[in-house]
């Protein structure tokens, strides 16, 4: 189920009494989501706690720990599940109705590379997920299966722009796999605080690197 995420600029409104009583679970479970996700955005999974996204979702922590027996981890993962159909999907959506492939690469450096807040909170829960996929097969599998799908949608656009003639490539897979290094580079570098390196330097490097290796032969 899509999960529906508060504005960034907004915080999550305390339910009241009425709308908290007889919600079907998976509603329930979606409530708790999204408080949990604005929560964990500005603290981090290691300072958040179960009874601050009780708090947030106006419910009991026992609603909470229910829901989500296994704790931050879990819901930091239902949180993530939540990104990539509100904010990765329509970016890639945009990337592959471009009018050319490399407008649609340039398409996914801008979107993932914004200025705004709303996309800082989006790579502040990534950062804080890889952390935990670290000591975690479960998440770790997870992770694999969102950056697999990552990874094929990059392709997909490049791939058209080899069939066009558009884009000329010796090794798909090997561009493919220097644009990602670069792209996860970057976004460690340009969403940390107090970074030299912000988003603006990294959507100019990476315009620069889809100038650099797909239009010449490498």
């Amino acid at each position: 189920m899509t999960q529906q995420t508060p504005s960034p600029s907004r915080p999550a409104r305390a339910k009241t009494a009425g709308e908290r009583q007889r919600q079907p679970t998976e509603i329930r479970r979606g409530l708790i989501v999204e408080a949990a996700r604005g929560v964990i955005a500005e603290r981090g999974p290691f300072a958040t706690t179960m009874r601050d996204i009780a708090t947030a979702a106006a419910v009991s922590l026992g609603t909470v720990t229910y829901h989500f027996s296994s704790g931050i981890a879990e819901i930091l993962a239902h949180v993530l599940q939540g990104e990539m159909d509100s904010f990765y999907l329509p970016i890639a959506e945009r990337a592959h109705a471009a009018a050319d492939a490399a407008s649609g690469m340039r398409a996914l450096v801008d979107g993932f590379f914004a200025d705004d807040l709303r996309t800082a909170q989006h790579w502040r829960l990534w950062l804080d997920f890889w952390s935990l996929s670290a000591h975690d097969a479960a998440h770790a599998q997870w992770q694999e299966t969102a950056y697999e799908q990552w990874r094929t949608d990059v392709r997909k656009v490049l791939a058209r722009g080899v069939e066009s003639g558009e884009f000329r490539l010796r090794d798909l897979d090997l561009v493919l796999a220097d644009f990602l290094v670069a792209f996860d580079g970057l976004a460690v570098q340009a969403y940390l605080p107090g970074s030299k390196v912000g988003p603006a330097q990294a959507r100019a490097y990476l315009h620069g690197w889809v100038d650099r290796h797909l239009f010449t032969t490498p």
